[in-house]
């Protein structure tokens, strides 16, 4: 008797289940809502992809970096500033890339050591002012932070992506 509760049981959940698609009713749209889950992070990889593109100068050649598949993205408000956690390690160079949508943002890049010590790089703009390059090497391995942050020029948040690569 009990097997033959749990099997009908079973039925109708799977039925529920295969035939939800009818019974829900559809739901309209605002016309003002906030942008999906989807559509903001098609909205980051776009910025991701015009960082990809600022690299791809120093991914091929030579001396040639190579780009990791890990990056950082979300918003971030003028004036503000968000810390990204990364191992690095001694003997290897790096090149951070850091861009925003708005031409218009002034934008800073800095990496920090585990002990909150500014680490000497090279910074420079790409494309105008809305991607940031930086370089560096570090003389010891271990746990840095990527500080990304915009200067009060602009008073919109902005979406942004930050990707590296070594060599």
């Amino acid at each position: 008797m009990r097997v033959d509760l749990s099997v009908r049981i079973c039925a109708i959940i799977a039925g529920g289940i295969l035939g939800m698609g009818s019974v829900l009713p559809a739901q309209d749209k605002e016309p003002f809502s906030e942008p999906s889950a989807v559509e903001a992070f098609n909205s980051l990889n776009d910025i991701k992809v015009m960082a990809q593109e600022a690299a791809l100068p120093l991914l091929g050649g030579d001396e040639k970096f190579v780009l990791r598949q890990s990056w950082w993205g979300g918003s971030i408000d003028p004036g503000k500033a968000k810390l990204h956690p990364v191992q690095l390690f001694k003997r290897n160079s790096y090149c951070f890339w850091f861009a925003v949508p708005d031409r218009q943002a002034e934008l800073n890049l800095n990496i920090y050591n585990s002990d909150g010590q500014l680490v000497p790089t090279r910074l420079s703009e790409i494309g105008g002012s809305n991607i940031v390059t930086l370089t560096m090497s570090p003389h010891l391995t271990g746990m840095f932070f990527v500080r990304v942050s915009l200067k009060t020029s602009i008073d919109v948040p902005q979406d942004y992506a930050v990707i590296y690569a070594f060599r």
